[in-house]
């Protein structure tokens, strides 16, 4: 067994200081039951099947899971807050501890439907993250996403006007630990690389204000790029569509190279 340097355990100990305070963090955000804005939710319920067995990643109280279990649904959840596992299985909800984005601790081919409700945003590595998914998704099984819109209409007057848009810059008790900033562009690129097909895009609202009292549900059916909320249900591509799509995307790299 090595010895590591002296050197290295005061910078150990950091690291392993700080994903305790992060774990305090979510743990404490996260345990107990906190309200859900309503706009949001309500599109991820419609936006469910009948009669599924469905996994919500981030599941946290099951205030989202409880609901698509009265369309008839399994629900399936997994969530890193122990206290709001023990929570969501209260309401009927099949959840399980765990650190997502090392393993989703269900079977391969299993669910119909899986959703990420704010969760993408807090991802280190969104491509090995949406692999796993994919495979724990049936051959014709989809996803539903929401995530902050960085390109909103205030955030974008922010910019305009040299202010910060609302981009986290440090880990505190008040930051929501977003390390990762989405488009529809971005976005849309992110899940066509990892073979998903877009069938659905929309958002919630557009806010006029920072508190959010101040919106339009209307504008943001109109010019959902607008909106606070980027909302996709997006369907897993069948494994032979999926390679063609790899080997074009390889032939075009080539032809571009030279």
């Amino acid at each position: 067994m090595k010895i590591l340097p002296l050197a290295f355990y005061p910078l150990i100990l950091l690291l392993q200081d700080n994903m305790k305070k992060e774990k305090n963090i979510i743990e404490k955000r996260y345990g107990e039951f906190i309200p859900g804005d309503k706009e949001r939710i309500k599109k991820i319920i419609e936006l469910t099947g009948v009669g599924e067995k469905i996994l919500d990643i981030g599941c946290g109280v099951g205030l989202i899971g409880e609901q698509i279990k009265k369309k008839g649904n399994t629900v399936y959840g997994v969530d890193y807050s122990k206290g709001a596992v023990k929570n969501a299985r209260k309401k009927g909800i099949i959840a399980k501890v765990a650190d997502i984005q090392k393993k989703i601790p269900f079977k391969d081919n299993f669910f119909d439907g899986i959703i990420l409700g704010e969760i993408l945003e807090h991802i280190y590595d969104t491509d090995k993250f949406l692999q796993d998914i994919k495979r724990k998704l049936k051959k014709d099984g989809y996803i539903i996403i929401t995530t902050p819109n960085l390109a909103t209409l205030g955030r974008r007057l922010l910019l305009l006007f040299g202010k910060n848009p609302h981009i986290e810059y440090y880990l505190r008790e008040d930051s929501a630990g977003h390390i990762r900033y989405f488009v529809k562009e971005t976005i849309f690129k992110l899940l066509s690389d990892n073979g998903f097909k877009i069938e659905k895009y929309l958002s919630d609202e557009v806010n006029f204000n920072a508190k959010g009292t101040f919106k339009s549900k209307f504008l943001a059916k109109i010019f959902p790029s607008l909106g606070r909320s980027i909302i996709i249900k997006a369907r897993k591509l069948y494994m032979k569509i999926a390679l063609k799509d790899c080997d074009f995307q390889e032939k075009k790299h080539k032809k571009n190279k030279y």
